[in-house]
């Protein structure tokens, strides 16, 4: 089978599955956006021989379809990292939830809560404080 055939089905393959698991709402819609263009792209590098023979010349790569390969692995990359930056930033939002938690249960533990007390969090201050303006005071929260 010619290389480029090969890679546009595999395209179009990986295309359709990805539509697919958008339909079933399995995918994401900002991951979907960067799949399809993935496989989109590997459509065009696949179609037009000249192209991509041109750009594989560009990089010296001398075997043009190994150069579908490689462009597919660098965007696998790319994506590598971006879900890098996701999980960290899932990691600090886990953290900050812990802590809120942790506060909340110690609050539950003091005797402190009833129906009137309430949780307050910013990014500086979180406390259980009561509803009451007046039992602030004179709880000292």
């Amino acid at each position: 089978m010619n290389p480029y055939k090969y890679c546009l089905a595999l395209s179009i393959l990986f295309l359709a599955g990805t539509l697919y698991f958008i339909k079933k709402r399995v995918l994401d819609f900002k991951y979907s956006i960067f799949w399809i263009s993935i496989s989109l792209l590997m459509i065009i590098l696949s179609l037009n021989k000249d192209f991509t023979e041109g750009m594989a010349e560009a990089v010296s790569i001398a075997y043009a379809p190994a150069f579908l390969f490689v462009t597919g692995i660098v965007f696998i990359f790319f994506l590598l990292f971006y879900l890098s930056l996701v999980i960290s930033k899932m990691q600090n939002k886990i953290t900050l939830l812990i802590q809120e938690i942790g506060i909340l249960k110690s609050c539950v533990d003091e005797g402190e809560y009833k129906d009137d007390i309430h949780f307050a969090s910013n990014k500086h201050n979180t406390s259980c404080y009561r509803a009451n303006p007046v039992e602030n005071r004179i709880k000292g929260n």
